[in-house]
């Protein structure tokens, strides 16, 4: 009986689960708009990659996030090219607790969705005419706990302040 009551138990339990349902190409665009004003003899052009995410919740347990990739490319004082691209996932998150829930949704959700990102950009950098080194992998982590501790000491920051700012009196 003692068995019966174990597996009951452990049955309720739910487990932790993230079901990829759908990944699609929400969006991408290319701009080349100084062809003609590049400078042709190798000036080494200065790359630059900006993320970005929004996250809707579509139902109880399922999530529409997209993950925006933006490259550009800068020679000199002009703008070589100009490629964006979002990918879009809907995800089933089932038996995650709210602790752990913004670490699926910031770290394991952009893990899935970079590599298609990374994939389109290459591809229409490499259509516009231009060469990219491969775009290195992000460390979601690494940036999810970056903006924690950045939170936190905004908090600390706030409350400190509030602390310490105190009317004038009236004798003042």
């Amino acid at each position: 009986m003692a068995e019966e009551n174990t597996q009951g138990a452990a049955g309720a339990q739910q487990e932790a689960q993230m079901v990829v349902q759908h990944v699609y190409l929400k969006d991408a665009s290319f701009e080349a708009p100084n062809v003609l004003q590049l400078d042709q003899r190798g000036n080494e052009p200065e790359i630059s990659l900006n993320l970005s995410q929004r996250t809707d919740k579509v139902s109880d347990d399922r999530y529409q996030i997209v993950l925006s990739v933006t490259v550009t490319s800068r020679q000199d004082d002009k703008t070589a090219f100009l490629c964006e691209v979002e990918y879009g996932g809907f995800f089933q998150l089932s038996g995650f607790s709210e602790q752990q829930l913004p670490y699926v949704i910031n770290v394991l959700a952009p893990n899935v969705l970079f590599p298609y990102c990374r994939t389109q950009v290459g591809n229409l950098v490499t259509a516009g005419g231009f060469y990219l080194p491969p775009l290195q992998p992000v460390n979601f982590e690494a940036v999810f706990r970056q903006r924690l501790e950045e939170a936190q000491k905004q908090q600390a920051d706030a409350a400190s302040g509030n602390g310490q700012q105190q009317p004038p009196s009236a004798d003042e």
